[in-house]
């Protein structure tokens, strides 16, 4: 009798069991948007727009107290979309997603991405994925539900219009749903969205059987893929190298990589590895040694891909250039060359069937055009001594992206010295002195970190001459990098794969602060941006700078990241967030913030084992400053005079000999602090000297001495011999500006360079007369 008792009992049980099995897997997966981190991300589109404001709001939910607002503004084509990721559920019958929004403007509309594993689009390289269109907004002002109903029958329409794009081997078994795409866009203006209730009914919890990985780098963070670097630096496994690019992240071994590339001028290779680069950026194809000699170090090339001889196919290309990490293009690329550039780029993956390595162009104009040939967009904009704010770049490195093909990432160069034109022009101001060979330390790590901060997924620094000579120009320029590299290995995991996440509010107006978040850790990335500096950078805050970093979760402690040691810091919860108070900013800082004891104790490990090193940079980049300052400012002290130079340099001086006793008594962190209060009180007196020469010009673009600290002599020595001259009557014809035809009938010509970023004029007006009626403006304006 007990026999059958457990034998009935079993019988009962297993339908149960089942049925809840049954329950768990097709499950309805609902997001009420009741948290203060915002989840949906900008997915691109055909219109051009910029996010005004995206956060999460209480108490104007369509139920529960919290929802999701994005503010957009934008014109020209019809959509633009915001994605949310949803963890890959396969496409079944019951698949159904929902969400409810309310908007000011109709004609939005629900959409969805689907994936196919089993079928590569080899015009990427990736998996194909479609887009299926659901129902449109059309109650403005008021609350809509919005769904997506029989996706797979929806899916089977649009395979037999991908089968007619990319042939009858499109398969659409193991479909997955890998994001739910909002059109947020309602035409030309603002348009203001609100968001609550997302649900995916029939939403299979089971894992992928596919096995293929997500295509958005938040989803790789969710799922750990997202590491912080090895203590060890060393590559786990001994299986051959793989390099691609999966949702805009790129993957080297499966594992994220933020290239820091740096070009090649000769210099040994053992040289550029000890400087802490990562990559090297070639003019042409390797040489075999050059080739070994990267393996060895661990160095990645990037070059141009090898040519077909004469008019035949590009042959397949050999193992021997297995350390090449990504194809180039080519550079400065225009309308002219779209075609010539398509064609070469489907070659070049016929030919690299067996590494797959992704490609990059640089392209001033036709970024869509381009981003369909290339996987990947450098972007080249060299704001150092010139009129642009560093502000205004970042709005630039940001936007570009949004010229491309949605989700192309980006790399952005880096100057590391003065553009060429500059020097040929202070050259010929002042032959007996050679012009400055590298631009400010304090300028190429602002670079960078802008950079980063706008969503560059790899950094290339620009250089024209060896970083192995002697010279302290060059040595100055080699030790600023070599500690740069030092700190962007400390953001790598944030840099290569994290998503921006919100804007921190700082209490001062030059700081800007963008927050990048993986999973259980995110990055606080201030950064002091005072108007000017692209020429001279300003001295800073000695004092506290407090920051409120939405989104924070309640467990997360605050940690000042740096090479040469890791410092906790206060954190209050206050309204908007978490309040983060750094008691001394120097330009850039690196804020963590995560309660996980694993990534906490592996940035600690990574510090210690940089520290000692990060230390005698910071040190050695101080005493070459102060050395680099002094040599100028006693050219120029008398010709404009600085009361607080003496103090000034004094306090660098003892702030320097402390940095080198903390130093030599092993307190690293005291040393970079010591180094780094030199450094502010060495700006402080060159932003002075600057300044003074500023406060005379129009702009200081209107003197090329005037466009860095390091060359104000030449601009003093301009001065006094523009003021010593005696200047006759205007010879040039047509050069009072007051005749458009004489000036014509004279050879004066308007040639005009196509811009997409820029619309530009030029006329004779009245407000730009300096003698007669009328003086010659030319006018630009950023779209």
């Amino acid at each position: 009798m007990l026999h059958f008792t457990r034998i009935f009992t079993a019988a009962l049980l297993l339908p149960a069991l089942f049925l809840a099995e049954a329950n768990r897997a097709l499950a309805v997966w609902h997001e009420g948007f009741e948290t203060p981190e915002t989840s949906w991300r900008m997915a691109g589109g055909d219109a051009q727009s910029r996010l005004l404001q995206h956060q999460r709001l209480r108490g104007d939910a369509r139920s529960g107290n919290g929802c999701e607002r994005l503010q957009l503004e934008g014109n020209g084509g019809s959509y633009v979309y915001a994605a949310h990721f949803v963890d890959t559920p396969p496409v079944i019958e019951e698949l159904s997603p929902s969400v409810w929004i309310k908007s000011d403007r109709p004609g939005l509309g629900i959409a969805a991405r689907i994936v196919l594993p089993r079928t590569i689009d080899e015009r990427t390289g990736r998996p194909a994925t479609v887009i299926i269109r659901g129902e449109e907004y059309q109650t403005a002002g008021r609350w809509q539900q919005l769904r997506i109903a029989n996706i797979p029958q929806l899916l089977t329409r649009q395979i037999h219009i991908l089968r007619m794009q990319l042939g009858p081997q499109v398969d659409d078994r193991e479909a997955y749903l890998d994001a739910v795409l909002l059109n947020v866009y309602g035409g030309p203006g603002t348009t203001n969205v609100w968001i609550d209730d997302l649900e995916i009914a029939g939403h299979a919890t089971g894992e992928n059987k596919s096995g293929a990985r997500p295509a958005d780098p938040a989803a790789w963070a969710s799922r750990g893929i997202v590491r912080l670097p090895s203590a060890d630096g060393k590559k786990s496994s001994s299986a051959p190298h793989t390099v691609k690019l999966v949702g805009g992240v790129l993957l080297v071994d499966d594992r994220p990589m933020f290239p820091r590339a740096i070009q090649h001028s000769g210099e040994p290779l053992t040289v550029l590895k000890k400087l802490g680069f990562n990559a090297v950026w070639l003019r042409h194809l390797p040489t075999p040694e050059l080739t070994d000699e990267a393996e060895r170090l661990g160095l990645w090339l990037i070059s141009p891909p090898p040519r077909p001889a004469g008019e035949s196919e590009l042959a397949d290309i050999s193992p021997s250039l297995d350390r090449i990490l990504v194809w180039n293009l080519g550079e400065n690329l225009g309308e002219a060359e779209l075609d010539a550039a398509h064609g070469w780029a489907a070659m070049v993956r016929a030919a690299d069937r067996r590494g797959k390595r992704p490609l990059i162009c640089h392209a001033r104009i036709e970024l869509r055009g381009y981003s369909r040939a290339a996987d990947l967009l450098l972007l080249d904009r060299r704001p150092l001594c010139t009129s642009m704010e560093f502000a205004d770049y970042a709005a630039w490195v940001r936007r570009q992206p949004l010229l491309a093909s949605p989700g192309t990432p980006a790399w952005t160069t880096v100057q590391t010295q003065p553009n060429e034109s500059l020097r040929v022009q202070l050259a010929a101001l002042d032959p007996g002195a050679p012009p400055p060979s590298s631009v400010a330390p304090e300028q190429i790590r602002l670079l960078a970190y802008t950079a980063v901060s706008a969503g560059s997924r790899g950094l290339v620094f620009l250089s024209s001459s060896p970083l192995d000579a002697s010279d302290p120009d060059t040595q100055r320029r080699a030790a600023a990098l070599e500690l740069l590299n030092l700190e962007l290995d400390l953001l790598e995991p944030w840099a290569a794969a994290g998503g921006f996440a919100a804007t921190a509010e700082a209490a001062a107006a030059e700081v800007s602060a963008a927050v990048l978040r993986v999973d259980r850790a995110q990055m606080l990335l201030p950064v002091w941006n005072s108007p000017g500096a692209q020429c001279t950078a300003a001295e800073s805050s000695a004092s506290p700078l407090p920051l409120v970093v939405p989104g924070v979760p309640e467990a997360s402690n605050a940690y000042l990241l740096a090479p040469a040691g890791v410092q906790p810091l206060r954190r209050m919860r206050v309204a908007g967030g978490v309040s983060v108070s750094l008691d001394e900013f120097d330009l850039t800082a690196q804020v963590l913030l995560a309660h996980d004891p694993l990534i906490i104790n592996a940035v600690h490990r990574r510090a210690a084992q940089t520290g000692l090193r990060a230390a005698e940079l910071y040190h050695e980049s101080a005493t070459q400053e102060m050395a680099a300052v002094r040599a100028v400012a006693l050219r120029v002290a008398a010709r404009t005079p600085i009361a607080s130079s003496t103090a000034l340099i004094d306090a660098a001086g003892r702030n320097l000999q402390d940095s080198s006793a903390k130093l030599a008594g092993k307190d690293y962190t005291g040393a970079m602090l010591a180094a780094n209060r030199s450094l502010r009180s060495l700006r402080a007196l060159k932003r002075a000297y600057w300044e003074s020469a500023r406060q005379e010009l129009a702009s200081a673009a209107t003197s090329p001495g005037a466009l860095a600290f390091d060359s104000l002599p030449t601009h003093w020595r301009m001065i006094d011999r523009l003021g010593a001259g005696r200047f006759g009557e205007n010879v040039l014809a047509g050069g009072n500006f007051e005749d458009v035809a004489t000036m014509m009938h004279a050879g004066w010509q308007n040639i005009f360079h196509a811009n997409p970023d820029l619309r530009t004029s030029v006329d004779l007006a009245p407000q730009a007369a300096r003698s007669g009626q009328t003086g010659l403006r030319m006018t630009a304006v950023s779209h």
